[in-house]
């Protein structure tokens, strides 16, 4: 489907990219953008998105994922080298209980330094339950049907 067949009005990055709603982009390719994030969590804080609409992930085309991980790629080096970035988070959620509130595929690429605000990790240090080879087996099982 062509890029002018495959955007929805309602949606905000469609209207970013036709430039019908401002935007600050950073890169733009045939397949994939890069825009930077209008509340972002940190200083370079990027979002990655289709120059076509999809909704989420099990909505987008492999070869446009791919172009998508290597956009986040050329982006991070970005954030290292000119934002002297120590770290970087790429991150992507599908679904509104995963915490997707724009229904346009999208990953946010985060720089990150030492220091930063660690209430935006409590969720992934928070994790205590250590599955059992038992469950992981068993929860293999039911996700290979």
């Amino acid at each position: 489907m062509s890029n002018q067949n495959r955007h929805s009005e309602a949606c905000i990055f469609c209207r970013i990219l036709e430039g019908k709603e401002e935007g600050t982009f950073i890169y733009r390719g045939n397949k994939v953008s890069a825009i930077l994030d209008i509340h972002p969590l940190f200083e370079g804080h990027t979002l990655i998105i289709p120059n076509e609409h999809f909704v989420d992930i099990t909505d987008v085309d492999e070869d446009v994922l791919s172009e998508v991980i290597k956009v986040a790629k050329i982006v991070s080096d970005m954030m290292i080298k000119n934002l002297h970035a120590e770290g970087v988070n790429v991150m992507h959620s599908t679904g509104r209980p995963a915490g997707q509130t724009i229904f346009h595929f999208h990953v946010h690429v985060l720089p990150r330094r030492t220091g930063d605000d660690t209430e935006f990790e409590k969720w992934w240090f928070a994790r205590s339950h250590k599955a059992s080879r038992e469950e992981l087996d068993s929860l293999a099982g039911r996700m290979l049907l």
